[in-house]
């Protein structure tokens, strides 16, 4: 697993990145969601889903006013899976930020957005984008 800590100066948020996560990190990421004042429902829906060991699947939780956002992307079958998870994830989490700044998911500004979260992110996330190096990772 790897843990990405990012701060988007430009909107002033806080986003908390769990990349090829598995549920030996379960308490981890309950202790970032209990610090984001996350709802005992949210805490016990996702302890469920990452207990259950499934691949290709991600969570996205945003405390608005704190501007703080936690993004788990669990372990992938492949590189392309991790694509579209990735995208996912992202799209939710720039859905939060835009709600909670009113900016338009239709206009020039979102796409900026968009497109800052995905370089940010970009230095791990491109770990995951090709099956070749993949096998590094989880060897």
């Amino acid at each position: 697993m790897i843990v990405q800590d990012i701060y988007l100066d430009n909107y002033d948020w806080k986003i908390r990145v769990y990349y090829a996560v598995d549920d030996y990190y379960v308490e981890d990421i309950v202790t970032d969601l209990v610090k984001l004042q996350s709802s005992d429902r949210v805490i016990s829906e996702t302890r469920n889903f990452m207990y259950q060991k499934k691949y290709n699947i991600g969570f996205t939780y945003s405390n608005l006013d704190k501007r703080e956002s936690l993004v788990i992307i669990g372990i992938t079958s492949s590189a392309d899976e991790f694509q579209n998870t990735f995208d996912h994830e992202k799209g939710h989490l720039a859905m939060h930020i835009s709600r909670e700044l009113n900016i338009d998911p239709f206009s020039e500004e979102f796409q900026y957005l968009t497109g800052e979260i995905g370089k940010a992110m970009f230095k791990y996330a491109k770990l995951f984008m090709c099956d070749h190096c993949r096998k590094h990772i989880f060897v």
